[in-house]
This record gives structure tokens, sequence and C-alpha cells, in this order.
């Protein structure tokens, strides 16, 4: 092989490696099984245990939905959140609760916190993508009367997914890892906010002085 060519094959590894330690800022999260067999998956009936262990670290993933909450929160002037592994650990517990029926509706009980749900099909994904998308409630949420425009909240419109990522008194967020629902019903994503807020009828920008 010519020096050329072996010096190309040098640089291909180093820009794999590269890749491989500094992952993008909006890198996919990726599923466990290849994507051409997502729809094949099945659970176990028994599913009260994860399939793997969920231990709440600070790894690219968490980071990711941190920064995704603070760029936005950051363009509507409120402080930025830190990250919590309680709540990283209390939305992926909830989560397990709802493999079984998927019931992205159906919120915990027992805490005080604020909580938000992603539900999707078997598919790539990125953090951001996810709190983007509660964001993009903010059309539906009026901000002179600090209520949503939806007079009944339903799945095409609802606004307390955006009011829990920019309500400027929460202090902390910590979100679950992709749970994968039974019957292949596709997968959640599940954070929790601390304190939390979502009041109907205050200002989520300045809630304290009302």
């Amino acid at each position: 092989m010519s020096k050329a060519g072996v010096l190309a094959g040098f640089l291909f590894i180093v820009a794999l490696l590269h890749g491989i330690i500094l992952p993008t800022t909006e890198a996919e999260v990726l599923h466990f099984t290849p994507r051409n067999h997502l729809r094949k998956r099945q659970l176990p009936n028994n599913i009260t245990t994860p399939l793997r262990p969920f231990i709440p670290t600070f790894d690219w993933e968490q980071q990711e939905y941190v920064k995704a909450h603070n760029d936005l929160r950051r363009t509507l002037g409120v402080p930025p959140l830190q990250w919590d592994p309680k709540l990283a650990l209390s939305a992926h517990l909830w989560g397990l609760q709802r493999q079984k029926d998927c019931n992205y509706r159906a919120h915990s009980v027992g805490n005080n916190y604020g909580e938000n749900t992603f539900w999707m099909p078997y598919r790539e994904f990125t953090p951001t993508t996810v709190v983007r998308k509660w964001f993009s409630e903010q059309q539906l949420f009026d901000h002179t009367t600090n209520r949503c425009k939806c007079l009944q909240e339903t799945d095409d419109c609802e606004c307390g997914h955006y009011l829990n990522v920019i309500w400027k008194t929460t202090k902390s967020v910590g979100c679950s890892a992709p749970i994968y629902c039974a019957e292949e019903k596709g997968l959640l994503v599940i954070c929790h906010y601390d304190p939390s807020g979502n009041v109907p009828g205050l200002n989520p920008l300045n809630p304290i002085s009302q």
C-alpha cells in the first residue's frame, strides 16, 4: 500500500474515534436493537424490572436534555436548570410502570414533581428534538392571560409541557432513558421537574410576583 493510502487509512480511524469520543451536540439516541428489527422486538411477559439497570449518571444524553432546556429557557430570560439524579431515577421508574399500557396521558402520583411525557413510535430521536417538541406548545399559550388558548386541552392542543420546560422557579430536571412499551406500542421519554410549576393563571416567567 502506498504512503498516501496508509495516511488516508490512519486519518479515517482518527476521525472515527473522534466521532465516538466527542459526539455531536444533537447525537441520536440509538435503540438497543438494530433499526431493521425494531418492529420485531418483543418484551418478555414479566416486565416488572428493567431490561437493563438504570443508574442515573450525567452522561451525554442527560447533558443534552439539560442543555436543550436551558437553551430555550435562555430565550425567555429565565434561569437555567440543574440536573438532578433523583429526578432522572424517578422519571425512569414511572416510565417502567407505564411500560405495559404505554399510557402517556397518565401522570405519576406520590411526589410533588412536574412531569413531561413524550411518546413516539420506534425511531431514532435526539433529546433536543424531544424538548423542542414540548416547547413548540408556546404558540398555544397566551402570555397576556397566562392561560392556554385551548378551551379544553387535548393531545393536539395543550400547553403544560411548554410550561414545565420554562417555568421560572423550577430549579432541577432529570429525564428517563427510553422506555420500550409492551406489544410494540412505541416508547416513552419522561422528564421530572423540581420544584413543580404549571399553575393555571400564573405568569410562568415570573410566578412569584403574583
